[in-house]
């Protein structure tokens, strides 16, 4: 019997053919790793991306927030930009931040998640945040 006490749940992931194609191709080694830890179970984690969360937002830190605030990551889309770039989203919830928690935060992401990604910050739907990780890699 697993400890379901430390188990954390996959989070949803939505795809499609074209972005399917584009990630074998075209998304780092980073981003995959971060899209298949992300939609399976965990064991031991209390979320999913915590270690990168926690030196993102440095919690507990001058400048930081506190580990209560922190954003908790809801599902994830993988996206092909209008110019035809494979981009990994991450939605997250985080009802003590604002946008510009994450905007200024937004080089950190870009450099944590990369070589070869681009960071977008944006709002989504229902107040939700979106990190949009673009694969600078193209065909």
């Amino acid at each position: 019997m697993r400890n379901q006490y430390a188990e954390l749940k996959p989070v949803p992931c939505i795809t499609y053919a074209d972005a399917e194609r584009l990630r074998e191709k075209c998304a780092t080694p980073i981003l995959k790793q971060v899209r298949n830890d992300v939609i399976r179970f965990r064991y031991g984690d209390e979320q999913h991306l915590e270690e990168a969360l926690k030196r993102i937002f440095q919690y507990g830190q001058g400048g930081g927030i506190s580990r209560r605030s922190a954003p908790i990551l809801e599902m994830i889309r993988e996206e092909v930009t209008e110019d035809g770039k494979y981009s990994l989203v991450m939605v997250f919830k985080a009802k003590d931040l604002q946008l510009s928690d994450f905007e200024k935060r937004q080089a950190k992401i870009a450099s944590f998640f990369g070589p070869g990604i681009t960071a977008e910050i944006g709002m989504g739907e229902s107040n939700k945040y979106e990190v949009r990780l673009i694969s600078e890699t193209t065909l």
